[in-house]
């Protein structure tokens, strides 16, 4: 038997998690299913970003930093890095937002005294959208050079790392990859043989495996899919 049911994600498409049930059956562990490759919901203030998108941006949480694409939804974060660092969150966490990664706070600084005679808004539209810039100037004078040493530390702080507050995730179910499953303790690396019953093979995503979007996960489920077939059909 070859056990290739999928996760838990996208019930509709048959990975309802039958699959686990046949692993625990049969005395296998499931290790934590969670949603993974997910967007993320934030608290409200950031809803009046909705529908900018950013290339390259660098998201981050702790140790783990990721720079890619970023969408601003009605609902939180989407898009590549949201995607991503959601396998590192679970809600009641803070990430930070560098939506200028290629300038350094002391470029940024820079660039603010070259354009010191212009508005706030229109020298920052040069870097930014121009929502997204209207959203850093709005508690700051019109006037670059209206803005105090600490103003100008406090915005340079903001654009190299906007506080965004996580309060969960999208559901297991909405989720593009599951996170979790048969654990590999228990499975022959070589063979996808289970340890536990012999003739038991698994492949895919019941497993506890996960991997980012792009086309890494039909990909490991592709080729696990031959190893598990291989073995099952020569042993």
């Amino acid at each position: 038997m070859i056990v290739t049911t999928g996760g838990k994600s996208y019930p509709s498409t048959g990975s309802t998690g039958f699959g686990h049930e046949i692993a625990r059956h049969f005395k296998h562990t499931i290790t934590d299913l969670e949603a993974a490759e997910s967007p993320l919901l934030t608290e409200i203030p950031h809803k009046a970003l909705q529908g900018i998108s950013l290339d390259d941006v660098t998201l981050s949480y702790g140790k783990h930093v990721i720079t890619h694409d970023l969408l601003f939804t009605h609902f939180g974060l989407s898009g590549p890095a949201a995607l991503r660092m959601s396998s590192f969150v679970k809600g009641g966490e803070v990430l930070s937002l560098d939506v200028l990664p290629q300038l350094s706070e002391k470029d940024l600084v820079a660039f603010l005294e070259e354009n010191r005679e212009k508005s706030l808004k229109n020298a920052l539209k040069t870097l930014l959208p121009e929502r997204l810039a209207e959203f850093f100037v709005q508690d700051y004078p019109e006037k670059v050079k209206q803005l105090t040493e600490k103003e100008r530390e406090q915005l340079v702080q903001s654009i190299k790392g906007l506080k965004i507050p996580v309060t969960g995730k999208m559901s297991l179910a909405k989720s593009f990859v599951t996170k979790g499953g048969v654990s590999l303790k228990e499975i022959n690396p070589k063979t996808l043989e289970s340890k536990l019953v012999p003739g038991l093979h698994f492949a895919g995503e019941v497993m506890d495996i996960n991997a980012h979007t792009g086309g890494f996960n039909i990909t490991s489920a592709l080729c696990t899919g031959w190893v598990a077939g291989s073995n099952q059909i020569y042993k």
